[in-house]
């Protein structure tokens, strides 16, 4: 593993905080914002919109479509209309040992779908992620390289690892690039330092073509790890050197999973606790910010010892066969934006499945665009949504008059 000297990593934390976020084609320097304060004489938080044309502002959602389920995204559209930003999940896959990118496996006709957005006047993002198969320490080393390398321009023939991940953007077509890292050693040496320079050399080199970029976060409710069941999960990315990136996307679900045993993938009480560490620490990128819910369900099995494992992700669909299927246990979850089925197998095991459906995913985004209007004191204010993955939602959720457009519009 590569180390910096001592004046090299002043001199990258110094540029890290400087580096300025823009909208344009390249960044530009914006003085730090001070934290929020109690007293009534302090200016308000000056904020950091999303660039625009990310997202229509009386509709701002970014579907994810996720590769190895496009079917069910296409299905999706067919019975709804395409009508948001697109974040094509893993249409390239990183190889960590040496930088280069692979397409993910389809099951459908990816070129089409994109087509079809893009003949719609709509954005497609790349995602780039890392498979499973590789481990914490090959994704920190590859960042740790990637940060270090000579920066050169992004020409086609260029070879930096960053200027892989450029150049599958500009020959993709696409309009900019989010990373989606998210299992990296988090003991690697100066790793937040690294993944915010690495980050911040992406961006100026997408800049550079015109792109944007954006990063997915893991929720992080404190950076005492006693205070944060996800810490070993987000310890590698901090916050204040990501704050500069074109617009940030916090993955506010998955919650049961960093407990290990089921209850709301989301929940509000959850969803604020993430807003409140944003709000102290970053407030000034509070309105470039998205929020990633759910579409699906988690399905759990407690075995005769009470031990639980979780089964499988579930889709609404596959929550409604359940519903009819089994018979079903009164003693769950009575909180309309957490619901919940609960039934005994053959051998007496207890599954639980927590899921979203249409007006639980609706009373949370109320609830929280509400708590964001006072934080900004903008009674106008729309929540950017994101909504993991298309496809996995309940019917009357997209579309027409559905669920979604109903909440956007009477808001």
């Amino acid at each position: 593993m590569k180390y910096r000297q001592i004046p090299q990593l002043f001199a990258a934390i110094i540029l890290l905080l400087l580096a300025g976020c823009s909208n344009q084609t390249s960044p530009v320097l914006v003085p730090s914002t001070p934290s929020p304060s109690t007293s009534s004489t302090v200016a308000p938080v000056v904020q950091q919109p999303l660039p625009k044309g990310l997202l229509n502002a009386k509709y701002p959602v970014m579907d994810w479509v996720f590769n190895q389920t496009c079917s069910l995204a296409v299905d999706s559209y067919s019975r709804s209309q395409m009508d948001a930003t697109i974040a094509y999940d893993s249409a390239a896959w990183l190889y960590p040992s040496d930088g280069h990118l692979v397409e993910g496996s389809q099951d459908c006709d990816n070129n089409a779908l994109i087509s079809q957005a893009r003949n719609q006047g709509l954005a497609t993002l790349l995602t780039v992620g890392v498979d499973s198969s590789w481990s914490t320490q090959d994704l920190a080393q590859y960042i740790d390289l990637a940060s270090s390398q000579q920066q050169v321009p992004c020409s086609p023939a260029a070879t930096t690892y960053i200027c892989n991940i450029v150049n599958w953007a500009v020959s993709g077509g696409y309009a900019g690039v989010i990373i989606d890292f998210e299992l990296v050693k988090r003991d690697y040496p100066d790793i937040r330092m690294k993944f915010g320079l690495f980050m911040q050399e992406l961006q100026s080199a997408l800049h550079q073509k015109g792109l944007l970029c954006g990063v997915t976060l893991i929720p992080k409710f404190s950076d005492n790890p006693g205070e944060d069941p996800s810490y070993n999960l987000n310890n590698f990315q901090d916050w204040k050197l990501l704050s500069r990136m074109d617009f940030l996307i916090i993955m506010v679900l998955d919650f049961d999973l960093a407990l290990n045993k089921p209850g709301p993938i989301t929940s509000v009480a959850s969803i604020e606790k993430q807003l409140d560490y944003l709000w102290k620490t970053i407030p000034q990128a509070l309105s470039k910010t998205m929020w990633e819910l759910p579409l699906y369900g988690h399905g759990w099995q407690q075995d005769a010892s009470g031990k639980w494992s979780k089964l499988n992700d579930e889709t609404c669909q596959q929550v409604s066969a359940q519903k009819a299927a089994q018979t079903l246990l009164p003693d769950v979850s009575t909180d309309p934006t957490t619901p919940e089925i609960a039934w005994n197998d053959q051998n007496g095991n207890r599954h639980e499945v927590w899921y979203s459906t249409s007006s639980s995913l609706v009373a949370i985004m109320r609830q929280v665009q509400g708590t964001v209007r006072g934080l900004l004191k903008d009674p106008h204010y729309k929540l950017p949504a994101s909504f993991w993955y298309r496809g996995s939602e309940c019917d009357n959720f997209f579309g027409a008059s559905n669920a979604l457009e109903q909440f956007y519009r009477g808001t």
